[in-house]
């Protein structure tokens, strides 16, 4: 069974291995054979002249070992080096840091043949091994593809894997968890044997099989759990949801009354919400845009064609937009309220600055009706808030709620009633999030893209900033730039200075702004000031009262300042790229020319930095912030139940795209017995 605990006796091994797997939780067969290789030593094809190597691949090469020699670096660090040469008598050199007992073994084979493996770098006119791994013993060298496994609680690779041949029999147990329309569609071998193959490899076709075969179905699960969740929504919404049918004229009477023409992205993401509506259960989509694409409008629209579309049937439904912070509901409080006088439809503001009388009148006139559309900040979703006839949702910022939030909102708006109801959704995004993983992890709702700029727009000029005399000029050009009354934001990693981490901080840039751009007024704004001390000095600022604000990434989501035309970024390494191009379109609001001026550590090398310079797109941004950092470090969207991704890659469009038509398709077929 794969729950049999490890034991000595099983493992072929001493209590005090088996006590050091169970600290990490390694107890049962299950546990250890579901600890994947990191990595493959491909040895079924030894070189024997440095001239086949390849540079982008590790390579294992038979060679001499010629001297071993150790020595200590500058920072007292044990350097073990060793020189060594090929079958052509052509040398190279392998070094290992903080090695002694290497060097004692490899001593006694001096002018004997050793074996390595690893990756070889070409520098200064030679080879050089970095840290490769050594095989001494050439009678035990076997002509194979060996896994190389993660440590487990410091028990090495070779360790695990050579205890792996004693569970050899339970990998038959290893069950099926693919539908059988899946394994047949892709000819896929079972789970067993590609669990099988994967630590006991022969050839490379048979391990990408198996690590394909894998890598599927790691992402087919992840996926398959947002969209049960789809298809649960929509069970139980049908007939428990407003089916809200479109009226071409009257969004074509709209649209020719809006001061600018909508782009072609924002017809498409307007139509698909429009449609979404027409269905008799309740939708679920998450509309994604840049800055500076206007995906407000597009949800305004949308609330005033449902309200206005239902007055004409039965009663008129409401409308909640929800932010996470005050400021961001105030600002679509005022760019909302204008457009929705035009329709004689009446809107108010709830935030945590609104006084309690005007609360309890604004509650009360929600409850008989006399409100239409309210926006409000998601810390009211934990009061005494109450509907009469709520059938749209507007959440902005999406991602800045976690799943509880989102479950705890998706409740309460579907309780409104004795009997559940249940709203149309839609969330709202900012952030830059790549195609693959919006895909992966907001599966339970459907997609639009605003991804086109409207005509006219100026891109933001950006440069990575890393000399001393390349920083006075660009002080210079910012200086000209306040006596053209413009507005600077300044932003640094830390509120004050640590004694940990020696980073930039808003208080002590503060400081030296004062003196470099005096007579202008600089302030500071960061999030351990009070939320009413941080809504005047934006206020101030908004107001150009302040000509240049030190901040945190406090301001990343705050209010519109049209007349800022220069964004400076302290440390800039430290900020992904997602949250620098966040930064980047605070300023370029208005017709002005705006500029932003990365600020990296010195010493630090400026190549992911330089990407800024290279595009506006926030997609490109996006999917290079994926391949560097990873998604959990760059969208903080990791859950309790989304498991590590041992094999699959989520920057695979084609395989995750290929995996949602697939679950949609059994859906469609209701094959939901797997």
């Amino acid at each position: 069974m794969l729950g049999t605990k490890l034991s000595k006796s099983l493992l072929r091994t001493t209590p005090k291995y088996i006590e050091w797997l169970a600290k990490i939780g390694v107890k049962t067969v299950w546990d250890l054979i579901s600890h994947f290789p990191r990595d493959f030593d491909d040895r079924t094809q030894i070189l024997d002249s440095f001239s086949y190597i390849n540079l982008k691949e590790k390579n294992t090469i038979l060679v001499k070992l010629v001297s071993v020699n150790t020595q200590r670096t500058a920072n007292n660090k044990l350097l073990v080096k060793a020189i060594v040469e090929d079958k052509d008598e052509i040398m190279a050199e392998a070094v290992w840091f903080n090695q002694k007992f290497l060097a004692g073994s490899l001593k006694p084979l001096e002018w004997k043949q050793i074996i390595l493996t690893g990756k070889v770098k070409y520098a200064y006119w030679k080879l050089d091994f970095m840290s490769p791994d050594v095989e001494k013993d050439l009678s035990k060298m076997q002509w194979e593809i060996l896994p190389i496994y993660p440590e487990l609680n410091y028990i090495p690779s070779k360790w695990i894997h050579s205890k792996m041949k004693f569970l050899d029999k339970f990998f038959n147990e290893i069950p099926e968890n693919l539908p059988k329309e899946i394994i047949e569609k892709y000819n896929f071998i079972s789970r067993k044997k590609a669990y099988h193959i994967l630590h006991f490899p022969k050839n490379k076709v048979e391990l990408e099989t198996a690590k394909k075969r894998l890598a599927y179905e790691e992402l087919f699960h992840i996926q398959k759990h947002w969209i049960d969740k789809k298809y649960e929504l929509i069970k139980n919404s049908w007939n428990n949801a407003f089916s809200i049918k479109l009226s071409s004229d009257f969004i074509k009477e709209i649209l020719e009354k809006l001061p600018f023409v909508l782009t072609d992205k924002q017809k498409i993401s307007l139509f698909q919400i429009l449609k979404d509506m027409e269905q008799g259960h309740a939708s679920n989509r998450l509309l994604e845009w840049d800055v500076w694409t206007w995906k407000t409008i597009v949800a305004l629209i949308a609330a005033i064609h449902a309200i206005k579309q239902t007055q004409k049937t039965w009663e008129k439904i409401q409308v909640a937009v929800m932010a996470p912070t005050a400021i961001l509901a105030s600002q679509h409080f005022e760019s909302m309220k204008k457009m929705l006088d035009e329709y004689n439809l009446k809107s108010e503001l709830l935030i945590w600055a609104t006084t309690l009388k005007n609360k309890e009148k604004i509650k009360d006139d929600l409850v008989v009706w006399k409100i239409d559309v309210i926006i409000w900040t998601h810390a009211l979703i934990e009061d005494d808030v109450i509907f009469n006839n709520l059938w749209f949702v507007i959440i902005d910022e999406q991602h800045r709620f976690w799943v509880k939030q989102r479950e705890k909102l998706e409740l309460k708006f579907s309780k409104i009633w004795k009997e559940l109801k249940y709203p149309h959704i839609l969330n709202m995004t900012a952030t830059p999030i790549p195609r693959t993983l919006a895909l992966t992890l907001y599966g339970d709702q459907d997609l639009s893209i605003i991804d086109e700029y409207p005509k006219g727009r100026k891109e933001i000029i950006t440069k990575v900033v890393s000399s001393d005399s390349a920083r006075n000029q660009v002080e210079l050009f910012i200086k000209n730039e306040l006596e053209k009354w413009r507005q600077v934001f300044w932003i640094s990693p830390l509120v004050e200075k640590s004694e940990k981490m020696d980073l930039a901080d808003a208080i002590n840039t503060y400081d030296s702004l004062v003196e470099i751009f005096a007579p202008f007024n600089v302030w500071l704004i960061h999030w351990k000031l009070k939320q009413k001390e941080k809504d005047e000095i934006m206020s101030n600022f908004g107001e150009n009262k302040i000509q240049v604000l030190s901040a945190t990434s406090v301001i990343e989501v705050w209010i519109d300042v049209p007349n800022a035309s220069v964004i400076a970024i302290e440390w800039a390494e430290r900020f992904g790229l997602s949250q620098l191009h966040q930064f980047r379109w605070r300023v370029g609001r208005w017709e002005y020319q705006s500029y932003c001026y990365l600020f990296p550590s010195k010493g630090h090398k400026t190549d992911r930095l330089k990407a800024m310079e290279r595009t506006n797109n926030w997609f490109e941004l996006a999917e290079i912030d994926l391949e560097i950092r990873g998604p959990w470090e760059v969208y903080w969207v990791k859950q309790a139940w989304v498991p590590d991704l041992k094999l699959a890659d989520l920057k695979d469009l084609t395989m995750v795209s290929q995996i949602r038509d697939d679950l949609e398709e059994l859906y469609k077929n209701k094959k939901f017995d797997f």
